[in-house]
């Protein structure tokens, strides 16, 4: 084996030290990536993200199809309310019709 000189063995330690604290470092900020926490905080803001860009396009969609929209939710109350409204008008039908009789 060669004869290493101070100055070598120096640089060895120099670069040995220099790849620990890369090593140390890199397990570090391994740890802080993997903690449960961070993982959590990650999935949340992915989710936020994710939510936001979904409010968005429905907010487009329903402002590009409002009239649409109108329309439809028109019909469903009239839909919705068509007994009443049924029982309104013959109410007034018979209502008019016993003011007829009542006349004659």
């Amino acid at each position: 084996m060669a004869d290493l000189d101070r100055q070598t063995v120096r640089e060895h330690d120099r670069r040995r030290k220099a790849l620990r604290e890369s090593l140390l470092s890199d397990a570090k900020q391994a740890r802080h990536d993997l903690h449960p926490k961070t993982l959590a905080q990650r999935w949340t803001t992915r989710q936020m993200a994710r939510l936001a860009d979904a409010g968005a396009e429905a907010r487009q969609k329903v402002a590009k199809n409002a009239p649409l929209i109108g329309i439809s939710a028109a019909a469903i109350l009239l839909f919705a309310a068509r007994k009443p409204i049924s029982k309104w008008l013959n109410s007034l039908r018979n209502r008019k019709a016993n003011q007829e009789g009542d006349e004659q």
